[in-house]
């Protein structure tokens, strides 16, 4: 029989820029110098792996800039602080700006994961938004 961990799971603060930009702070432990924040595409077989850098004690720091290109879609988030592979992070305080175009969440789950979509324009979300006639009323 396999035992069982009960061990709270890492839980990742997140903020979100307007550029698209994200920062993951993970509460970790006894972390080593191998840390990484690792994000896997859901529908696809792409990961991305951040390092993971001391922050504050007790907190492990990943930056993702708004250059590194991520393709639209839903990315599971995992922290690997050990040897082995990575755990399943647990979302913590989120801070998103209204046109971030990388959105952190919690999934059903209770997991973190992160929406990419377009950025959005003055342009693409001109059309969203006006209509050609007045709604009718009734």
């Amino acid at each position: 029989m396999t035992p069982v961990s009960h061990a709270p799971p890492l839980r990742a603060d997140c903020i979100a820029d307007s550029a698209g930009g994200l920062t993951f702070d993970v509460s970790a432990t006894g972390a080593t110098e191998a840390a990484h924040l690792v994000l896997r595409h859901r529908e696809g077989t792409e990961e991305v792996s951040l390092p993971l850098a001391p922050a504050t004690t007790g907190r492990l720091r990943a930056a993702l800039p708004s250059s590194v290109a991520l393709p639209e879609g839903h990315w599971d988030a995992y922290a690997r602080v050990t040897e082995g592979e990575p755990h399943r992070l647990a979302p913590g305080a989120m801070k998103v700006h209204s046109l971030a175009s990388r959105v952190p969440y919690r999934t059903r789950q209770g997991n973190l994961s992160v929406e990419c979509r377009l950025p959005a324009t003055p342009s693409r979300g001109a059309g969203l938004y006006r209509s050609a006639a007045p709604p009718l009323l009734g």
